[in-house]
């Protein structure tokens, strides 16, 4: 085989490759006998065309499919030759030839960007220290008692936070109409607005009517008015239940009330280690992409843009917004300069674990696996094989090494911990000082 280097532009390489031998011969038969159990020819029995009538009405077809198969035997023999590794399973291939047992075909795609690292440890990152104090227990034990609130039929007149049983009827200036019934708690953002304001001071079995109610559909564009009448059905008032054995008990909390207390301060103080941990993780993750500006593979930044928008999409339709091809691609446009700096820092990750040999162990994928079938109700092993088909595997074994990488940086950074007024008094410090750059940026 002969590999040569014949295009360098920045991370892209292209690559020609030459070979010869029955090797190629036996793959280019075999590809043939392929298509020839597969396709329809007027004038031919399925399964029985000449290999000759094949070859050529197939020619570029059987040609790539060779080239393909050939480059994914012959991939690790190519990159040793070369010194030459792709970043990604997109490898474009040109100028296929192939002329009985010689191949000859050009090979394109994109290395990993060379940088030199900076110093990592003692990052110097400002966080707010906070230490569970009364009123935060209190603030725990006044939503676990929304959380097990019950709901009193009242003769009483509707307010903010009360519970209504509506009969509504809409009737759309295009002529179409619609009715029906629902319960809705009044000031939780389950009502429109210029309904619910009409609504406020009414008792049951009272009627409102609001003309030119807007009608949008599910992409947040007006298409029309309507009328809508509105009958209330029935109003009810939240009933909170005491902090007291009984509750605790329900809520798992403990036998007593003095035993809840301390288990709730334990679980703050929980929340708050995660809080920190994951605040930390970004406010390293910050600093690291201030300090590198390197190129980076373009088919990376593209599935990271993908899979950017694709959580951006998911998050709409959860809001029951299902997002045309405009808004996606807006939203690629804002998403671009995060996908860029989301492959640069895996670059960085990468070769920090590598030269502090932080490695994941097969054993942390497959508890992560384990999670996640708990999660999605499906077998693990299933989800496994799921995840090693479609490459998934590898972002999970990145976002592993990501978090011990992370830590690591925490455990070696230099934490500052401010008081919540120190902490804001800071911040509008540095606002106010960019602010002030901004209109000197502007004057000249």
């Amino acid at each position: 085989m002969q590999v040569e280097v014949i295009e360098e532009k920045d991370l892209l390489k292209t690559v020609s490759i030459e070979d010869e031998g029955n090797e190629v011969k036996q793959l280019t038969d075999q590809i043939v006998k392929e298509f020839q159990k597969e396709v329809n020819i007027p004038g031919f029995r399925k399964g029985h065309v000449p290999p000759t009538v094949i070859r050529a009405r197939y020619k570029k077809a059987i040609n790539e499919e060779v080239a393909k198969r050939y480059l994914r035997d012959k991939l690790s023999e190519i990159t040793e030759k070369t010194g030459l590794q792709p970043v990604s399973p997109e490898v474009a291939i040109g100028d296929i030839q192939i002329q009985g047992n010689k191949i000859k075909m050009k090979v394109s795609f994109e290395v990993a960007p060379e940088f030199e690292l900076k110093p990592y440890e003692g990052i110097e990152i400002e966080t707010i220290k906070h230490e569970i104090t009364e009123e935060d227990i209190q603030n725990f034990i006044d939503k676990l008692r929304e959380d097990f609130a019950t709901w009193e039929v009242s003769d009483k007149k509707v307010e903010k936070g009360d519970k209504i049983k509506i009969h509504y009827h809409i009737i759309a200036d295009s002529g179409d109409e619609e009715e029906d019934q629902f319960e809705a708690v009044v000031g939780e953002g389950q009502l429109r607005p210029e309904i619910e304001e009409h609504l406020i001071g009414k008792k049951a079995g009272e009627e409102v009517e609001v003309d030119n109610v807007p009608l949008y559909d599910q992409e947040g564009k007006e298409f029309g008015k309507a009328k809508v009448k509105v009958k209330i059905l029935e109003v009810s008032k939240k009933k909170l239940p005491e902090f007291n054995d009984e509750l605790v008990k329900k809520a798992e909390l403990g036998e007593n009330v003095e035993e809840a207390k301390k288990n709730i301060e334990e679980i703050l103080k929980k929340n708050v280690e995660i809080a920190k941990r994951l605040e930390l993780h970004q406010k390293i993750l910050d600093k690291l992409a201030q300090e590198y500006d390197f190129p980076v593979p373009s088919t990376l930044v593209n599935a990271e843009l993908r899979r950017l928008v694709e959580d951006y999409a998911r998050q709409l339709e959860e809001y029951g917004i299902k997002p045309n091809r405009e808004v996606l691609e807006a939203a690629a446009q804002g998403l671009y300069d995060t996908a860029v700096k989301n492959v640069r820092l895996m670059f960085v990750i990468s070769k920090i674990a590598e030269k502090e040999g932080i490695k994941v162990e097969d054993s942390e994928i497959q508890e992560q696996i384990e999670k996640l079938a708990e999660v999605y109700q499906r077998d693990p092993e299933e989800l496994k094989k799921l995840f090693e088909e479609t490459g998934y595997i590898e972002t999970i074994k990145y976002e592993i090494l990501k978090d011990k990488v992370l830590d690591f940086l925490v455990e070696k950074a230099n934490i500052i911990e401010l008081s919540k007024e120190e902490y804001e008094e800071k911040v509008k410090q540095q606002q106010q000082g960019e602010n002030k750059q901004e209109e000197g940026n502007e004057q000249q």
